[in-house]
């Protein structure tokens, strides 16, 4: 069984969907937006201003915030790695993002990446997140890029490496409900 599972997720491929079901079925908590929630209290930051910096990698010097040696972007995301390991100091946690699969390898962490079709991602893009039709495809490329540089900067790895991740799994083959079964099947044991 593993104590913890993280997702790292390509834009629309329901990687979020997929994290919120299972740790309803699982009984586990969730680690996603509210991780970021925790960090601009502990910051003492607006939400607005710092989800527009969250997963991504940081600024060149000349971005560095006043009276610091690190860049915001780097405080930002020592921030989420506190409240991730104070979160994982209870078992039965599920975290979506921020590289919580590097914060927690030395965890019996369960490391997923989802993946999809771009034909599948945009249509998700359009009916679930909202986004129009003739700037989702954009929104996608952009988030994408964003989060892999993100995830390449502190984990040192391949977004979407097959020998970091312990499982890939395309929702758009498979679905998201056979993807949330076959996730509580191996975690389970």
């Amino acid at each position: 069984m593993y104590d913890y599972v993280t997702f790292e997720r390509q834009y629309g491929s329901g990687g979020q969907e997929i994290a919120t079901k299972l740790s309803e079925r699982l009984g586990y908590k969730l680690y996603d937006r509210g991780v970021l929630v925790e960090t601009c209290k502990r910051m003492d930051m607006d939400y607005a201003y710092i989800h527009e910096l969250d997963e991504t990698a940081p600024s060149k010097l000349f971005f560095r915030a006043p009276g610091s040696n690190l860049s915001l972007e780097e405080q930002i995301y020592n921030t989420e790695v506190e409240v991730i390991k104070e979160a994982a100091q209870s078992a039965g946690c599920i975290f979506v993002g921020r590289c919580a699969s590097e914060v927690l390898k030395d965890k019996k962490v369960l490391r997923v990446f989802v993946t999809a079709s771009e034909e599948y991602r945009l249509g998700r893009a359009v009916s679930v997140e909202n986004i129009p039709k003739d700037k989702a495809e954009d929104e996608m490329r952009k988030v994408d890029k964003r989060r892999e540089k993100f995830f390449v900067s502190h984990a040192g790895s391949n977004w979407k490496s097959p020998e970091y991740f312990d499982l890939i799994i395309n929702s758009g083959s498979i679905g998201i409900d056979a993807a949330v079964d076959m996730l509580e099947k191996i975690i389970k044991g």
